[in-house]
C-alpha cells in the first residue's frame, strides 16, 4: 500500500457504514464509456466518448488508485474498431484493473462483424475467465458476467441481463471464503424506480434473476454492490444490501466514481470529466434525445444531485465537502 494518498476530487456522493477494511483501499468505479471512433451525437454524446474514457485513465493515474473495475459497455456496440481504441487508451491505465462485460460488448444475433465471445472478453478485460475474483488491498472484488451469461440464455436476442444458474452457485461458494467482498456487475440489482422513482425504458433491460442473486448477497452479508448500465449515479438498499449505481463516463453528468474504504467505513467520491461546457453540451443532448436521456435531464431538472451525499451512514467530517461536482458545474 501506498504511504501517502492525493486528495480526492469531486463531491462526496455516499458515505457508508460498510464495508470496512483494516487496509485502507481506494478503487475507482468506470461505467459505459461507450467508445466508438466513428460515432456522434445522441444523448451518449458519442464524439467525446474517447476523450472521456482518457480523461478517466489520466484522472486515476494521479489519483493513486489500488485498482480500477469497469462495469462494462466498453464500446458502442462491440465493433473491432471500437474495441482497438479502447485497448488502446486502457493501455496507460496502471495495473491491476479489470472489467465486466455490457449489453453493447457481447455478440447479438443482429450483428455483421465478429464481438469477442465471454472467453475472449474475460481473457482481454477479466483475469481470464468471468465470474472472478480479485483481492485489491483489503477488499475482496467479485465480477459477475450479467450481459452474456457465459452460455446461451436468450441473450443473444436481447440487451437483458441474467447470472446462470452456475454461476449462482459459484457465488454462493466464494462469498463463504470472502472476508470484505465488493460484488460488481453491468446490469442492475434493484429495479431504476427503486433509486430514482420513474426511469423511461427501465422495464426493458433488467437483470432477470436479480431476486436469486439478492438473496445470496443478502446470506453472505454482502454490504456493497456496484452497477451500471443506466447512466446515472443513486443507491438503494434492500435486505441489507446496498447497490449503487455508477455514472456514464460518456453522458450526463459524464464522471466516475472513487470509492475509498478503511476501518471507519465506505466513502465514494463523484469524480467529473467535463468541465461547464461539456457537461453542458451532454445536459442539452440528453434532453433532446431518446427517453433515456430525457429521463436522465429530467432526474436533473429535479435536482436529484443538488444536494450530496445521497446517504450519509456515518457522522460527516467537522468540514462539509460541497454539495455540487463543482461551483462551475450546474446540472443544467
Amino acid at each position: 500500500m501506498r504511504a501517502a494518498r492525493q486528495q480526492s476530487p469531486g463531491p462526496v456522493l455516499a458515505r457508508l457504514a460498510r464495508p470496512v477494511s483494516r487496509t485502507p483501499t481506494r478503487i475507482a468505479i468506470v461505467s459505459d464509456p461507450h467508445v466508438t471512433p466513428t460515432g456522434t451525437g445522441t444523448w451518449k454524446v458519442y464524439h467525446r466518448t474517447e476523450n472521456r474514457l482518457r480523461t478517466a485513465v489520466s484522472t486515476i493515474s494521479d489519483l493513486d488508485a489500488d485498482a480500477t473495475v469497469l462495469l462494462g459497455d466498453l464500446t458502442r456496440d462491440g465493433r473491432p474498431g471500437e474495441y482497438d481504441v479502447v485497448d488502446e487508451i486502457l493501455a496507460d491505465l496502471p495495473d491491476p484493473w479489470l472489467s465486466v462485460p455490457g449489453n453493447h460488448d457481447v455478440p447479438k444475433r443482429w450483428d455483421d462483424y465478429e464481438v469477442p465471445t465471454p472467453g475472449r472478453f474475460a481473457d482481454r478485460y477479466a483475469t481470464g475467465e468471468l465470474p472472478c475474483t480479485r483481492r485489491v488491498g483489503g477488499i475482496d472484488v467479485i465480477g459477475l458476467d450479467s450481459a452474456s451469461g457465459g452460455c446461451n440464455l436468450g441473450l443473444y436476442e436481447s440487451h437483458e441481463g441474467v447470472i446462470p444458474e452456475p454461476h449462482l452457485r459459484w457465488l454462493d461458494e466464494h462469498l463463504a471464503d470472502a472476508t470484505t467482498p465488493l460484488v460488481v456487475l453491468h446490469h442492475n440489482l434493484y429495479h431504476p424506480r427503486q433509486h430514482t422513482g420513474q426511469f423511461p425504458d427501465g422495464d426493458f433491460y433488467q437483470l432477470r434473476n436479480a431476486d436469486e442473486l439478492r438473496e445470496i448477497l443478502a446470506s453472505h452479508g454482502v454490504p456493497l454492490v456496484f452497477s451500471g448500465h443506466i447512466h446515472w449515479p443513486a443507491t438503494a438498499v434492500r435486505d441489507g444490501v446496498r447497490e449503487i449505481t455508477a455514472p456514464a463516463t460518456c453522458s450526463f453528468p459524464q464522471s466516475f466514481l472513487l470509492v475509498e474504504i478503511d476501518r471507519s467505513g465506505t466513502t465514494i467520491r463523484l469524480v467529473p470529466l467535463a468541465g461547464p461546457k461539456g457537461m453542458a453540451e451532454a445536459y442539452t443532448l440528453a434532453s433532446s434525445g431518446s427517453a433515456h436521456g430525457q429521463g436522465i435531464a429530467a432526474h436533473a431538472d429535479r435536482g436529484l444531485l443538488s444536494t450530496l451525499p445521497l446517504v450519509d451512514e456515518r457522522t460527516p467530517p467537522s468540514q462539509s465537502v460541497g454539495g455540487n461536482v463543482s461551483e462551475a458545474v450546474r446540472w443544467r
